[in-house]
């Protein structure tokens, strides 16, 4: 599930000291995006089955709105 596949990547967001959550149930993703902007999130990494085939996170900036695909080690290089 993308659960299972989240958990460790969030691990290894936290070991790099980046504060990070995942949305604690499956929730319709217009009220996973309202909760990330009500909280002054910065960063949102969508994650299915595309993402967990290819290993390439969708990283969207809450603030711009643009979106990329980066590893987890690309992500966290770019957030640091």
């Amino acid at each position: 599930t993308e659960q299972d596949y989240c958990l460790p990547l969030l691990f290894k967001l936290r070991d790099a000291n980046i504060n990070s959550e995942i949305y604690p149930s499956a929730a319709k993703m217009k009220k996973q995006m309202t909760f990330a902007n009500n909280k002054g999130i910065k960063y949102v990494v969508l994650v299915g089955s595309n993402e967990m085939e290819s290993g390439k996170l969708t990283v969207k900036n809450m603030e711009t709105g643009d979106q990329e695909n980066l590893t987890i080690e690309e992500l966290i290089n770019n957030i640091k």
